[in-house]
């Protein structure tokens, strides 16, 4: 810490930086005393030896006299320098006098619990003669500005409503000033970071210097509660915070960047003539409505949508919903352009049956979410076995992302294969276009902090982890519905019937107690029409998971499902094949046998045949590549017998729609 430095009478130099000693001060310390000051000096023999009592600090003294130390007490005013406890209130005397003897002439000012200048921040100096109460550099705070206020600072002066002053710009962006003009939020250009702080340090700002008693690491918007930094007690820490951004119908629009618009979760009106209108709504991620998230009231009732015919937003409430999931666009006010929700500007309503302005101020508001930090243990690869942190704003495939501290691995969403996976930084920008790669991955749609069923890479080949998640800090918000692709319908997700789960149970019984197959009929008849509950009773009790016994249902070489008719699978094959003007361009391939192929260009047309006939099924791609290993080739044959389609022609035709001059794949 640099010591600052207060001029004695005698000449000498005191470091304020450093802890006081009563003798350096009082002349306690037999030849090294202070000489220039005779009146304190003669007052030796008053020693303020130490109390005992533990309730305050205490210098040890070297006395040459006696060759050992001794402890004193610290004096209250020197303690009251030192930022250790207030002056007390006491009537004058003569000793007062004696501070003369070292003091500076100007009296020394109440101690703060903080400032700038203590952790080398702020620069010196009393603030400039013009800045008095209620005036920052460039006259009286414009109240009626767009605003941004704070709550939750250790530091309470720093808890205020910060108003724009577009006219006073540091580093291209304008400043926010409280209402008295006694701090304000200044965006530091050279750090590119937002910092709060004090009217009198202005000049040194103007000056090129950084001062601040709170600032934003993350470099982003001031709408956003996470990410500052607040100086308290000589360290600096991260307060929780709630952050109120307001604007009003006659400002510029505030919300356009779309970086921005997806840290806006909560927003509050004021201003509509419908008063049920002035409210806060609260983002629902999971209730999307004409394509696009929507924003509802606490009660449940208002709601704002985007309307996907007219490109807008707009409020309506719950008896419209219907008409709105189907496409309708009633409302009680809208946008008039296709500017966030958030933006005040731009929105009409109703009065006396015509549409008109409305007169707004919105409100943004934001609250610290420190998010998740998790455990990980159990995998073979080492450097997954770490803590992995939330991102919130680091969305990949529409889902936050979770790094652990070195910035080399995150876990992410796999929207394609419905699951969690481990990633490393190399890959990431394959993540995020919409691929796959991991290290591993979860075997079903529940969050990673539940269960610990994991596939990790083991050598060339994937192998089951029991790995252990260990929530750590945050609250689990998961709304992926969990359900399996492979056991939804294509017409739209009904349940497996009976005869399904009866044969699941069966497969149960004939790998953990064949003795009770004979039993299974009398079984099936107890549980009728409860077959469900049986299933489940019956893998708890064996500990099968439900997940992975349904995975062997309808695999591919079953018969197809009764109702996949002929007549449907006539026409699949008809596409498949390939017609011109009702001929068969692959005709001479009816007899030919489909070539042997590389086993990755047996999953490509294996990908392809589900992607046109069954696309629920993707997401079970990587377990059926695993248990025909190898086998590639019956497994192509199987799923184009399946769905009736003929082998050879299907591979002539992705062969020319890829554009490969209409050659067969080279032999593996």
């Amino acid at each position: 810490t640099a010591l600052a430095w207060l001029p004695l009478q005698s000449g000498c130099r005191v470091g304020l930086g450093a802890m006081f000693r009563a003798s350096d001060i009082f002349g306690k310390r037999g030849a090294g005393a202070l000489t220039t000051v005779p009146a304190v000096q003669a007052g030796a023999a008053v020693k303020r030896p130490h109390s005992g009592g533990g309730a305050g600090p205490v210098n040890r003294v070297w006395d040459p006299a006696t060759g050992k130390f001794y402890e004193e007490d610290v004096p209250a005013d020197i303690q009251e320098l030192m930022g250790l406890q207030k002056k007390a209130k006491v009537e004058h005397d003569a000793s007062q006098d004696l501070q003369k003897a070292w003091q500076s002439p100007t009296p020394p000012k109440a101690a703060k619990v903080l400032g700038p200048s203590s952790v080398g921040l702020a620069a010196k100096g009393q603030a400039p003669a013009p800045q008095k109460r209620g005036l920052g550099p460039g006259g009286e705070v414009d109240r009626t500005a767009p605003s941004v206020e704070y709550r939750g600072f250790s530091k309470v002066d720093l808890d205020d409503r910060y108003f724009e002053r577009a006219h006073v710009v540091i580093h291209a962006r304008p400043t926010y000033w409280s209402s008295d003009g006694q701090f304000f939020i200044y965006w530091q250009g050279e750090v590119q970071r937002w910092s709060i702080c004090d009217a009198a340090s202005f000049p040194a700002v103007k000056a090129g210097q950084l001062p601040g008693w709170a600032y934003k690491e993350d470099h982003r918007h001031l709408c956003q509660a996470n990410g500052w930094m607040e100086a308290w007690n000589g360290e600096w820490r991260s307060p929780d915070l709630e952050v109120m951004f307001r604007s009003s119908s006659h400002h510029k629009p505030q919300w356009e960047d779309p970086i921005v618009q997806k840290s806006v979760s909560t927003v509050e009106f004021h201003g509509f003539c419908m008063k049920e209108l002035n409210t806060r709504y609260f983002l629902r991620l999971h209730q999307v409505i004409q394509g696009r998230p929507s924003f509802w009231d606490a009660s449940g009732v208002y709601f704002i949508y985007w309307q996907q015919t007219a490109e807008r937003w707009a409020i309506c409430d719950l008896k419209c919903l219907d008409a709105v999931q189907s496409g309708q666009c009633p409302g009680w006010a809208y946008r008039s352009d296709r500017g966030h929700p958030a933006n005040a500007g731009g929105w009409m309503e109703s009065r006396h049956g015509e549409w008109v302005p409305a007169v707004l101020e919105t409100t943004v508001i934001g609250t610290c979410q420190r998010g998740l930090k998790v455990e990980f243990s159990g995998f073979s690869k080492q450097d997954l076995n770490t803590e992995f942190t939330e991102r919130p704003d680091e969305e990949i495939q529409g889902k936050p992302t979770y790094w652990e501290s070195s910035g080399n691995y995150f876990v992410y969403w796999q929207q394609s294969m419905k699951r969690w996976a481990m990633c490393d930084k190399i890959s990431l920008q394959l993540a995020q276009s919409g691929l796959a790669p991991g290290w591993a991955y979860r075997k079903d749609s529940q969050h990673f902090t539940k269960a610990n069923r994991w596939m990790e890479v083991w050598g060339k080949d994937w192998k089951d982890s029991t790995v252990v998640c260990t929530l750590l800090e945050g609250v689990v918000k998961d709304n992926t519905p969990m359900v399996k692709a492979e056991l939804k319908e294509e017409a739209g997700g009904t349940q497996l019937s009976g005869r399904q789960y009866q044969s699941l149970v069966r497969r149960i019984y004939e790998r953990k107690n064949p003795t009770k197959l004979p039993e299974l009929e009398a079984i099936f008849e107890r549980w009728t029409d409860k077959e469900p509950e049986l299933f489940s009773n019956v893998c708890s009790k064996y500990g099968v998971d439900p997940d992975e016994a349904a995975m062997d249902l309808q695999q591919p070489g079953e018969e197809v499902p009764e109702d996949s008719t002929p007549g449907v699978a006539s026409v699949r094959a008809a596409d498949a094949a390939g017609t011109e003007d009702g001929e068969d361009i692959y005709a001479h391939l009816e007899d030919a046998e489909v070539p042997h192929l590389k086993a990755s260009e047996y999953a490509v047309l294996v990908q392809s045949l589900y992607e046109q006939h069954n696309p629920q099924k993707l997401a079970d791609m990587g377990r059926l590549l695993r248990k025909y290993k190898a086998r590639e080739r019956e497994l192509y044959l199987e799923v184009c017998k399946k769905y009736a389609v003929h082998p050879a022609k299907f591979h002539a035709r992705q062969n020319d729609e890829q554009g490969m001059e209409g050659q067969m794949a080279e032999p593996a």
